[in-house]
């Protein structure tokens, strides 16, 4: 009878050694995928906040550039005519290039982020 006992007490024992065992690696894979959450969404935030400032410079000097060209050309709307088509040309250049570029960065980048430690 007390060999059922100690095998019983033994088998519950190794059960809730178990159950912790799994408890704990849930836990832990937990705070990983936190972990990569966290890494991600602070480079995505980090690169949106440098992206609006740099939009907000490019605009400012585009409307500079715009203007003090027009003033070189006689009329103020030659300026913007020039800026638009050279940021025409950039952006058909970037669309051309979007995949074999941009793609293929933007995907090793989340994919770094995602296994970096």
């Amino acid at each position: 009878m007390e060999d059922k006992e100690e095998e019983k007490s033994f088998t519950e024992r190794i059960y809730e050694h178990v159950e912790e065992y799994a408890q704990t690696t849930v836990a832990l894979y937990r705070l990983k995928a936190i972990k990569v959450f966290s890494d991600v969404f602070a480079a995505v935030a980090t690169g949106f906040i440098i992206w609006v400032v740099i939009s907000f410079f490019l605009v400012f000097l585009s409307i500079g550039v715009a203007f003090w060209l027009g003033a070189l050309m006689g009329a103020w709307h030659y300026g913007f005519f020039i800026v638009t088509g050279v940021y025409a040309l950039v952006g058909i250049i970037i669309y051309v290039l979007r995949i074999k570029c941009l793609k293929a960065k933007i995907n090793s980048f989340i994919i770094r982020q995602i296994f970096k430690d």
